[in-house]
């Protein structure tokens, strides 16, 4: 299962500390050892000490692995439990939390109501995983576009490193992906709503010196506020995306003020199917005739009951007529 373990800013100053002392102190050695030996016993000292982290198994290279992670004692996260996590949240409704926008203006979960929503979350001090993450996201939405317009759902990324992902970092975020999507918002919750927020959607995460230690993904909410799917993965398409909310638009009600439209909305996702080749949806033309044929058919079959109808009333009135005109005779 994909998870993000990057190297945030907070990871890469911690390493730079320890290195620098680590080299600090094996230079005091250095110039305690040597005494009277001068610089070049301090100069070697040094120099040593600069390879201590590749030697102590302590650098990122060294704990890009889990198995390594967990034999240097660095905090993991626990695959399996997180996605029964994840599952367990499957029809919890969202919790109508007060977040921040990308402009610092409030912006309430419930406003999001009425449309399925997209949820993902994030941290900005990542610098590779969880920008790769939502660049896919990005390109599976913009494969949605036949399926769905943008008016029909939405889309917020949440940053869950509180304080750090603000307004102002969460925007530069946003910015740098090239996200400029009217249904797309990125949001930052107040710090101490974090664990609650999180603890709805089912997202688990681990601090650890790189980063953050989670899984990659989306959580997928109902017009009614409710966790309708989880999907993972690091590369998301439109399909996995698209399924879910095909169900949620074509489980959905009609409206009594436009009923004709919204029939006509559900034949045209219905008539919409995947396309690996290029990853978007498009129209499926074979379908289509199909069901112009079929209507064509039927159509056809209707006028000609319809005028077999009319033939016989207009004979059974003509035999009428005739019998009063004989008896008027007679």
């Amino acid at each position: 299962m994909p998870r993000c373990a990057d190297i945030g800013s907070a990871g890469r100053t911690l390493q730079r500390l320890v290195r620098l002392g680590v080299a600090t102190l094996a230079t005091t050695a250095g110039f305690v050892a040597a005494g009277a030996a001068g610089a070049a016993g301090a100069a070697d000292a040094t120099a040593a000490a600069a390879q201590a982290p590749e030697r102590g198994g302590t650098s990122a290279a060294e704990l890009a692995t889990p198995q390594a992670r967990a034999a240097a004692g660095v905090p993991r996260l626990d695959e399996a439990q997180a996605l029964r996590i994840g599952q367990a949240a499957l029809g919890r409704e969202v919790p109508d939390l007060e977040l921040l926008d990308r402009q610092g203006r409030p912006v309430r979960l419930a406003d999001y109501r009425g449309k399925p929503l997209l949820v993902s979350f994030i941290y900005t001090g990542c610098f590779q995983v969880c920008p790769t993450q939502t660049r896919a996201l990005h390109e599976a939405v913009q494969g949605l576009q036949t399926l769905l317009g943008p008016q029909q759902f939405n889309v917020v990324s949440i940053g869950f490193n509180q304080p750090f992902d603000d307004p102002q970092a969460m925007r530069a975020f946003a910015a740098q992906q090239r996200i400029q999507e009217r249904n797309w918002e990125f949001l930052s919750p107040p710090r101490d709503k974090v664990a609650e927020l999180t603890r709805a959607f089912g997202f688990s995460y681990v601090a650890t010196p790189a980063g953050f230690d989670h899984l990659l993904g989306v959580s997928v909410v109902d017009a009614n506020g409710r966790i309708h799917a989880q999907v993972y993965g690091d590369r998301l398409r439109a399909d996995q995306l698209g399924k879910p909310l095909r169900e949620l638009l074509l489980a959905a009600p009609p409206t009594a003020s436009s009923a004709l439209a919204d029939m006509v909305e559900r034949v045209r996702i219905l008539c919409t199917k995947y396309d690996p080749d290029t990853g978007v949806y498009r129209y499926d033309y074979k379908l289509i005739f199909e069901l112009i044929g079929g209507l064509l058919f039927f159509g056809s079959v209707a006028i000609y009951f319809l005028l077999e109808w009319r033939d016989q009333r207009r004979a059974r009135k003509s035999s009428c007529s005739i019998s009063r005109a004989s008896g008027s005779a007679a």
